[in-house]
């Protein structure tokens, strides 16, 4: 098929295929070309399929960054509103960075999207997205430029979750597609859509690379072609993703998010690259929301392993102590500051990227209780009455229950018993999130 044929109704339903199970469609449109045809894509195929049990709704993010961002977003409810779908628009209302702007304003995006998806009530659900062909060939052109590892140049993957500890997936549909397909089935059906002039700005890097489009086809590195590698890179990631999986349950206990553990004489023994790509894993999650660790950092970290027997680092918002035995890595304690949270209900909040933490059995008359680390003071007062064997400084990290200035709990190294509390029918819990199914090892 042509790359200016509009999309047929059939392609359609192969792309969309995997949409079905969900009970929630949110689709993010900016009023660009791309996320415009796949509003009307995916309206046009929600109609046929005809299926009373899955919502679609639209979302606009506006970033409010430029005086025209709020018309664009009511042009968006407009177009929403005439295919018959629910429309929100949410703002990013937070100061904006003075570097890295477009890191923030999809951090931002990904947890406003997140925020609407909880409000909306349906766990089963999706955030939908227009990167097409031409974006994975810029992201794979970009990682290259960081000096990137597998999990870089596979570029976008079509699934993954929106965010840590969340039960909703990103699924980006249109991957294999050219752009210029989406705009030629938008001009076909007389559907005009705005253009961000942002995408003229040559400070952002996916714009200079768009800028080089022409230059890199004459020599041959078109985007289907990048989009291809890209695509061959993420089946061979897939396989090496499998034999890591393996691996790890043989070397690395995670002890309920108390602190990774990990036997170097069947660690030292493996391919460097399942190694890297360990350490990597429990680095991100172990660092909660400290900036994750360069790949670069994490390699000088693995040769050091390879000749030092005994030393304590700090990476990634990690504490890594090893031995000739065994590595233990938990969360650095004045490394980006711990939060506190308030709990009034049984549901669940994610605390430090880590843990979701929840309370059962609080009366209202109760008041909120607090959930926040452990530290010092804290860890004193739970070994009066709790034989606790874990260093101080990994204990002080983890999630604690208070009420005011008293102790109430700390499921993770106490499970099922409570300190200081008069009412036991109380029940205190922390799920620890595991290693996170999207960690990407490029910088």
């Amino acid at each position: 098929m042509s790359r200016d044929q509009p999309l047929l109704d059939l392609e359609c339903d192969q792309l969309f295929t995997g949409l079905g199970h969900y009970r929630l469609l949110l689709v993010a449109v900016s009023g660009g070309a791309d996320s415009t045809a796949l509003m009307h894509l995916l309206a046009r195929w929600h109609r046929r399929r005809g299926s009373t049990s899955q919502q679609l709704h639209v979302a606009t993010v506006d970033h409010a960054l430029r005086p025209e961002s709020r018309a664009e977003a009511g042009a968006v409810a407009a177009a929403a509103q005439d295919l018959g779908l629910p429309h929100h628009v949410l703002t990013w209302t937070a100061p904006k960075p003075a570097a890295g702007l477009q890191d923030a304003a999809r951090s931002a995006r990904y947890a406003l999207l997140a925020q609407l998806l909880r409000d909306l009530g349906e766990t089963n659900a999706a955030v939908v997205s227009a990167h097409t062909a031409d974006d994975q060939a810029e992201t794979l052109l970009m990682r290259l430029a960081r000096g990137s590892g597998l999990d870089g140049l596979s570029a976008m993957s079509p699934c993954r979750r929106l965010s840590a500890g969340e039960p909703y997936d990103l699924v980006r549909p249109l991957l294999d597609v050219p752009k210029s397909r989406l705009v030629a089935t938008l001009r076909s059906d007389g559907i005009t859509w705005s253009e961000d002039p942002s995408n003229a700005r040559t400070d952002f890097e996916r714009v200079r690379i768009r800028a080089a489009a022409e230059t890199l086809a004459a020599l041959g590195l078109t985007p289907d072609k990048l989009a291809l590698s890209a695509h061959r890179l993420r089946r061979a990631r897939s396989a090496v993703a499998i034999t890591a999986a393996e691996f790890e349950t043989r070397v690395l206990d995670l002890n309920g998010g108390a602190f990774a553990a990990v036997r170097r004489s069947e660690f030292a023994g493996a391919p460097a690259e399942l190694r890297l790509r360990l350490l990597l894993r429990v680095l991100a999650r172990f660092g909660g929301t400290s900036p994750p660790a360069r790949l670069s950092k994490v390699e000088a970290l693995l040769d050091r392993l390879g000749h030092d027997a005994g030393f304590t680092a700090t990476l990634g918002g990690c504490v890594v102590t090893a031995n000739a035995a065994s590595l233990r890595i938990f969360r650095e304690p004045g490394r980006n500051p711990l939060p506190e949270c308030l709990l009034r209900d049984a549901s669940p909040v994610l605390w430090d990227a880590r843990f979701a933490v929840s309370v059962g059995g609080l009366p209202p008359e109760h008041g909120a209780v607090t959930v926040k680390a452990l530290g010092t003071p804290g860890y004193a007062t739970l070994r009066q009455s709790t034989p606790v064997r874990l260093p101080q400084k990994a204990a002080a990290t983890l999630p604690s229950f208070w009420s005011g200035d008293t102790l109430l709990a700390v499921p993770v190294l106490a499970p099922g018993r409570q300190v200081g509390l008069e009412r036991p029918e109380f029940t205190f819990r922390t799920e620890f999130l595991g290693l996170p199914d999207d960690a990407r090892n490029c910088d």
